[in-house]
């Protein structure tokens, strides 16, 4: 339990966000930092589930989500428009809203395709990259596409 030994309020909230967050850090693995929305990504050590924390307003977490049968995570992008989040696990990529955490759509891996890494791509929506493939999430495909071809959904 955190107590506070300073008669001013005001150094023992400072002291309390600086010490909470660390808590979350250590407990967990940090994916992502975003300064410029105050906004922390945070995972389990061996979980399912991605934390989006709020530290503008203390440590006010957004949402939580929800990664199971993905596998081990490789990768988080955080998708400014619109406020995405991108997950990418060993079987396949997930966006979820950032502030609800509800999942969006998912796509999973083509057989063989080992996801390393995302990079960003047109639009700001990432790419999925192995060696030297880059493969993209097409609205309505179930499965990632390789990014330098053109396909058709019909």
């Amino acid at each position: 339990m955190f107590r506070c030994a300073s008669p001013f309020a005001w150094s023992c909230l400072l002291t309390l966000a600086i010490i909470v967050p660390a808590r979350a850090v250590m407990a967990g693995e940090v994916l992502l930092d975003v300064p410029d929305l105050k906004w922390v990504i945070v995972t389990q050590a061996g979980g399912s589930t991605v934390q989006v924390l709020d530290l503008s307003r203390g440590v006010t977490p957004l949402a939580t989500l929800r990664t199971a049968g993905q596998g081990r995570r490789l990768a988080v992008h955080l998708q400014r428009e619109g406020r995405r989040v991108w997950v990418l696990g060993e079987r396949g990529l997930d966006v979820h809203d950032a502030y609800s955490g509800r999942l969006l759509e998912h796509w999973a891996t083509p057989e063989g395709l080992r996801p390393e890494r995302l990079e960003a791509g047109p639009g700001g929506r990432p790419q999925v990259v192995s060696g030297m493939q880059r493969h993209e999430a097409l609205l309505g495909a179930a499965f990632l596409v390789p990014a330098d071809r053109r396909v058709s959904l019909r």
